[in-house]
This record gives structure tokens, sequence and C-alpha cells, in this order.
């Protein structure tokens, strides 16, 4: 019998994926995707969970208390990191504007690779070019910006618990995941 490989990790972004916020003139809010509340708990019970985000810390903790408040899930306390913009590096974009990037050589950090081997984390992220340098470990979902009748967590969720146990994560291909619930071939 197989060693069981051991538990993945899933990075989750927030702006566009989780949630869509507004700072207004009223205070920060914070629109929930749907199926948040599900999503959170199935892929809990097959993955360990952390936050990286390209927005402040200030934002980040603040639409986590809103993720907490409106579904009773605590990401914040169940997060094995919670990473804001201070853990991004600026690049050069396409435009010549300059944008924030996830890069994904934090991953091979020692304290993180003391617990999840490269080959078990995986990020949920509206925007790929976040993972321009470690592409193997996006699931790259559609952006949302308030669409209520939105499906896109309840199917992650689906396919996320589909894949957990596979040894190598990082070389499925996961392009075009959507509607699936287990690896190709």
């Amino acid at each position: 019998m197989a060693p069981q490989p051991a538990r993945p990790l899933l990075v989750l972004d927030l702006d566009e994926t989780l949630w869509h916020g507004d700072d207004t003139a009223q205070g920060l809010s914070f629109a929930l995707r749907p199926f948040l509340g599900e999503f959170l708990r199935q892929v809990a019970e097959h993955y360990d969970l952390a936050v990286w985000t390209s927005a402040s810390g200030e934002w980040m903790q603040a639409g986590l208390a809103a993720v907490q408040a409106e579904t009773g899930f605590d990401l914040a306390g169940q997060a094995f990191f919670l990473w804001d913009r201070s853990r991004c590096s600026l690049r050069r974009l396409e435009d010549g504007e300059y944008g924030w990037h996830k890069p994904a050589r934090k991953f091979r950090a020692g304290w993180i690779r003391a617990r999840y081997p490269r080959e078990r984390i995986l990020a949920l992220d509206d925007v790929a070019e976040n993972y321009t340098t470690g592409y193997g470990h996006l699931v790259r979902i559609s952006v949302w910006t308030g669409q209520p009748d939105d499906r896109a967590l309840e199917d992650a969720a689906r396919y996320l618990v589909s894949i957990a146990d596979e040894p190598d994560l990082r070389a499925l291909e996961k392009r075009g995941w959507s509607g699936r619930t287990r690896p190709e071939g």
C-alpha cells in the first residue's frame, strides 16, 4: 500500500475570488461570493488553508472579519499563513505600468517546505499572471464582481476535493478544470 501523501495546502486569493469589496464614504463593504461558506467548509476537510492577497493588511483583515460574521467560518484563525501586499513583489506589466505579483518561489521557504512539499500546494486565484513563475500551483477561477447567480465556488469545491489525494498536484493539468471532478487521463 502506497503511503498517504501529506495533507495539501490551498492558498486562497481574496478580491474578486472570494469577495468583491468597496471602500466608500460609509466605510468598507464586502459582498461575499455565493457558496463561500460551503466552499470553505468543504475544502477545509481536505486541505489546510492559507491566504495571499495583493491588498493591504487592513483590507484583508476587514474582509476576513466579514467572512466570519456572515458564514461563521474563521478563515483568519484557521489559516496557516495570512499574507498581504507586503509579501508580494512589484513587476512591470505588459502596458508598462507596475502591478503586484505573487512569486511562487516564496513557497520554498523552509518553514513552509517543512510541512508542505511544493507538489502539495495549490493556489486559487482569479489572476493567472500572479503565478507566472509557479503556474503548476494555480487553479484559476473566474473573476467575480457581484453576480448573484455565480456557482464557481461550488464547482471549485467539487474539483478541489476530487484531486486532494493526488500525490503531485502541480503536475495535474488544471486548465479548463471547471465541471471536472477528477484528473484527466
